[in-house]
This record gives structure tokens, C-alpha cells and sequence, in this order.
């Protein structure tokens, strides 16, 4: 194992035991059984380490859609990794925290970080938007990304729910509604919007 993987793993472990503002460089490299100053060779600071832990783990939607291919076009197969993924989320304490750490960072001004995140969340709508044409037959059209958004909120969402400790439905449940929604719910909302937009460019 490398040493950034060694150090990820240590962060993850760490973050989900004490929480954000306890994970400190020091916690992180003893965990990971590293001196500070080889942490400081992989990292400038913990921040770094906490930006990599959070693209390495949320970004399942790019891999799925770079996957594809390997499916052969089998949409069950392709639908089967997106709920596997989605219902795995739910568990990733660490990331879960460290995505709403970085969100009280951007909203207090840190607008470095908020360009890092814009192109991160368009990464993870273009992700959506080639899984959805591949999975729904969804066309070009102006609303793509609105689509792409509410979807990728809508987990967001539920997952800040858990954190504050507001939802107390059970996991299995809520992964009932998002598999109902993967396997009903999209094709026929996609095929609306299809024929909305085709509608709306032949001036109907």
C-alpha cells in the first residue's frame, strides 16, 4: 500500500471517530503509523488530505460512467452499480462529514475552495447525465442539468438528514424509494421531458 492510500484510510477512520476539527495532521499520521513530516510529503495540510479522502469516495457517478462500456450496454448491470453505490453512501460517515465541513468553509468565504467544488459537482452532473442517456435514452436539451442537479441534491440532502439526526427512517426503506425511482419513476419522467423538449423545438 502507498503511502497516500495509508494516509486516506488513517484519515477516514480518524474523521469518523472524533469528527472533523479533531483531525488533526498529528491524529492522522499516528493512525497511519507516519511521521508528521512524511505526511507533509504526500500533503501541505490537512485540508489537502480531507479534499483527496472526498474526491476519491463521492466521485462513483464519474466511475460509473466511465464503466459503461464494461456492461456491454447491460442496463440492469448498470442500474445494479448505481443503487449498490447509492445505498453504500449512506455509510461513509467520514466523506458525509468532510462534504459538509467543506460547505461551512465555502459558505464562510473560501472561494478557492468553491471553485474546486464547481468543477467537482460538474464532473459529478456530467457523471449523471451519461449514465441517465445510457440507462434512459435522455436527449439533448437545455434542462439536462437541472435534472442532473435535483438528482444529486436530492442525495445530498438525505444524507445531511442522517447527519443532523433528522431522519429516522431506516436505510433499506429509503433505498426502496430510490430503486423504485431507478427502475419506474426516471424512464417515465425522462420520456416526458423528451417529448417536452421535442415538442417545444418544433414550435407545438
Amino acid at each position: 500500500m502507498d503511502g497516500k492510500s495509508k494516509i486516506l484510510i488513517a484519515a477516514r477512520k480518524v474523521i469518523s471517530e472524533y469528527g472533523t476539527n479533531r483531525a488533526t495532521v498529528r491524529a492522522i499520521a499516528e493512525e497511519a503509523g507516519m511521521s508528521t513530516g512524511a505526511i507533509y510529503h504526500y500533503y501541505k495540510n490537512k485540508e489537502e488530505i480531507f479534499y483527496d479522502l472526498l474526491d476519491d469516495s463521492l466521485s462513483d457517478s464519474i466511475r460509473i460512467a466511465k464503466g459503461i462500456d464494461k456492461h456491454g450496454g447491460n442496463k440492469e448491470n448498470i442500474k445494479g452499480d448505481v443503487i449498490r453505490k447509492t445505498k453504500e453512501r449512506f455509510y461513509k460517515d467520514a466523506e458525509n462529514r468532510l462534504q459538509h465541513h467543506f460547505a461551512h468553509e465555502i459558505l464562510s468565504g473560501n472561494k478557492e475552495l468553491q471553485q474546486k467544488f464547481k468543477e467537482k459537482y460538474k464532473k459529478w452532473n456530467d457523471g449523471i447525465e451519461e449514465i441517465l442517456v445510457n440507462l434512459y435514452g435522455l436527449e439533448d436539451t437545455p434542462l439536462n442539468k437541472a435534472l442532473t442537479s435535483w438528482l444529486l441534491g436530492a442525495v445530498d440532502g438525505v444524507i445531511l438528514q442522517y447527519l443532523l439526526g433528522v431522519n429516522d427512517h431506516k436505510v433499506e426503506d429509503m433505498m426502496k424509494i430510490f430503486e423504485l425511482m431507478v427502475n419506474k419513476g426516471l424512464p417515465e419522467f425522462i420520456q416526458q421531458l423528451n417529448a417536452m423538449e421535442k415538442k417545444k423545438s418544433q414550435g407545438t
